[in-house]
């Protein structure tokens, strides 16, 4: 009776001992991964760009919106709707940001593509 209660003691602290590695590894390749594709999506603009718009159209199809066709100059009669916005951060500026790295350009791009799709309901 005694061997069979230590036994038992022994597989439930196995398990437990199993489940905490267990976590610890994801967590660990969870951040890494994190990493990873922030640093791929810094660094590449052109895949960021094509995420977004993968997302947009995600969200399209989800929502049951559509984009309206695209105009020959739609780039002119949206930018007098776009409102006048630039990212403020509450750091002081220690350096200019790099070229490859401008939050606000990024918004910018966003905004216009969103704009030239001209989603309706």
């Amino acid at each position: 009776m005694d061997f069979r209660r230590t036994y038992h003691a022994e597989v439930l602290q196995s398990r437990r001992d199993r489940a905490r590695r267990a976590i610890f590894w994801s967590r660990a390749t969870g951040v890494l991964l994190m990493i990873t594709v922030a640093a791929t999506l810094r660094s590449e603009p052109e895949l960021r760009r094509v995420l977004a718009d993968a997302g947009i159209d995600a969200m399209l199809k989800v929502t049951g919106r559509v984009a309206a066709p695209q105009l020959a100059d739609a780039s002119a009669v949206t930018s007098e709707r776009m409102p006048v916005s630039r990212v403020k951060v509450n750091r002081p500026a220690i350096a200019a940001p790099s070229e490859g790295h401008d939050t606000q350009a990024t918004a910018d791009a966003l905004g216009q593509a969103l704009a030239e799709r001209r989603i309706t309901d």
